[in-house]
């Protein structure tokens, strides 16, 4: 008896540690990685000011849409989703007042899709004074696009490229204007092969994510240097509760779902920086940077390299535009 009443104890002993532990870890973790959460207190009113959002009817990029409204921006929400976009533009105009809200169809999945919203884009709007490239996918199988690039390499990397070639004239006309990239801490783990642009040989899907968001670092970088009047930044947002994983396989989506109780900010709280980025004065000039928690972040070593930051950007317009060659010689 007093044997089964000793291992008992044991056990519970052990499992107490256990679990008192896993709290430490989860507690350490959180203040290392978000120790803090910053907060946009600029008040800068944009009136007059066109902000274009891609991904912008939910998450991150529907808090950033409404605080840009609030400001009294024209904001358009570009998504694939249509109906979910004009749900998102009723919720705005609904809390903050501005009825200067539309949406419009965008499939970054698609470069035919890119290029007719860049064209109608240019020719109804008269300005683009903010782009923010928020759109992004996380978690899904490796597959190529009809354009030959990996899903998740056109969505977070490609496709805004494209996409920011497009309208790269409005944003100039419109100086001083700005573009916001969001970007992830889990660039940290990626890395870059300038053979492999388009991920066809990488089917991890946190590889490829991850890669993904270092090209656009790098990408946000080689770009700064090109425009002029125009400023370029990107931004991790923090660990947000949001459905980037929600296509996850179920385990890793069961455990991602369970890590942002303890982990997660709220969307708005995680829109911060980039809202920071969109407004504050100092952004009409400071380019080039990666920001958390609305303060400067040490760029990764790979974007410090001047040469493999332009041969990224060389090797990736090779293949966009040989692939619009293709494409105008086959019509």
């Amino acid at each position: 008896m007093w044997l089964v009443i000793y291992i008992f104890l044991i056990i519970l002993k052990t499992f107490i540690y256990l679990f008192l532990s896993l709290v430490l870890l989860i507690i350490g973790c959180r203040l290392y990685f978000q120790p803090v959460k910053e907060v946009c207190r600029c008040k800068t009113q944009l009136n007059g000011k066109v902000a274009l959002v891609t991904g912008g009817n939910s998450g991150i990029g529907l808090e950033i849409a409404r605080d840009l409204a609030r400001r009294g921006a024209r904001v358009i929400i570009a998504s694939r989703d249509v109906a979910k976009s004009a749900e998102a533009v009723k919720d705005i105009t609904h809390t903050t007042g501005n009825n200067k809200v539309d949406h419009r169809q965008l499939d970054l999945i698609k470069f035919t899709s890119i290029r007719n919203f860049a064209e109608e884009f240019n020719k109804t709007e008269q300005r683009l004074d903010i782009l923010v490239h928020n759109a992004g996918i996380a978690g899904v199988k490796h597959k190529i696009t009809e354009d030959g690039f990996d899903i998740i390499a056109q969505i977070n990397f490609i496709g805004p490229v494209l996409l920011t070639r497009l309208l790269q004239e409005k944003l100039e006309n419109s100086m001083p204007s700005r573009i916001v990239v969001v970007n992830s801490i889990l660039h940290r783990l990626g890395n870059i092969d300038l053979n492999d642009i388009p991920m066809k040989n990488v089917t991890n899907h946190y590889a490829r994510y991850s890669r993904s968001k270092l090209c656009s670092i790098l990408w946000t970088r080689a770009l700064s240097r090109r425009l002029v009047g125009v400023t370029v930044n990107s931004a991790h947002p923090g660990f947000v509760k949001t459905n980037i994983f929600q296509r996850s396989k179920f385990i890793m989506k069961f455990l991602t779902l369970r890590a942002t109780k303890w982990f997660y900010k709220t969307a708005e709280e995680g829109a911060q920086t980039c809202i920071h980025l969109c407004v504050a004065p100092q952004f009409d000039t400071e380019t080039g940077g990666y920001y958390s928690e609305c303060n400067i972040q040490e760029l990764p070593k790979e974007a410090k390299n001047d040469n493999l930051v332009e041969q990224l950007w060389d090797e990736t317009f090779k293949l966009i535009n040989g692939l619009k060659k293709v494409s105008n010689s086959s019509m």
